[in-house]
């Protein structure tokens, strides 16, 4: 089954209680670089409405689960920083995890699986709230996991029969048709129409 990974990417509700403002915040966790981060600078600290990139479904696609991501570390405070992190889907919840970052790691939640549609992916929001412990976040992402329609990706496959077979006498030949040797009936359809008249002369 394929899997495809959505990271923040337009314009987020709210941030408060990190070392930058809300334009800053998404472009640092949603890079894909742990060399940047948003450090929490205040007890009271929360990040609110973070929207994600949209994947390109087909129409026959099944969701099967999604799984958050996040790359954080200590941010200077204490030891051990804990971040409540609830996926939403328009007013609706659909995950919350806390995620505690004893060391610099990219830490994952449960996957998610229930009754998730490819609008639903699409219209994912996440809201972080870490603890008063100072926290760090470098990433966030999702990996999708979704399987494909039995149609998707399989057109084209058809007509293969017709002018690339020269291997052989064409289908549904097995003896000479107007003298013509099985063998070369295949080559029909390259004779010029100007020079049909000289097929009685085939051997």
């Amino acid at each position: 089954m394929p899997t495809t990974i959505i990271r923040p990417s337009g314009t987020m509700t709210s941030v408060a209680g990190f070392d930058v403002n809300a334009s800053t915040f998404m472009s640092r966790i949603g890079d894909n670089n742990t060399s940047t981060k948003a450090t929490q600078n205040n007890i009271t600290c929360s990040a609110i409405g973070i929207p994600f990139a949209t994947h390109s479904f087909n129409n026959s696609d099944t969701v099967n689960s999604i799984t958050l991501s996040v790359t954080g570390e200590a941010g200077g405070r204490g030891s051990g920083p804990q971040i409540t992190c609830v996926i939403k889907n328009g007013n609706s919840t659909l995950q919350t995890s806390t995620l505690t970052f004893n060391s610099a790691a990219t830490l994952s939640a449960s996957a998610y699986s229930t009754n998730l549609t490819a609008t639903i992916v699409n219209n994912l929001t996440l809201n972080i709230t870490p603890n008063a412990t100072g926290v760090a976040i470098k990433e966030v992402y999702i990996t999708v996991d979704y399987s494909t329609g039995s149609g998707d990706g399989e057109g084209g496959g058809g007509g293969g029969g017709g002018a690339g077979g020269g291997g052989g006498a064409a289908a549904g030949y097995s003896h000479k048709v107007l003298g013509i040797a099985v063998a070369n009936i295949a080559k029909v359809n390259t004779v010029a129409k100007v020079n049909i008249a000289k097929i009685n002369t085939v051997d």
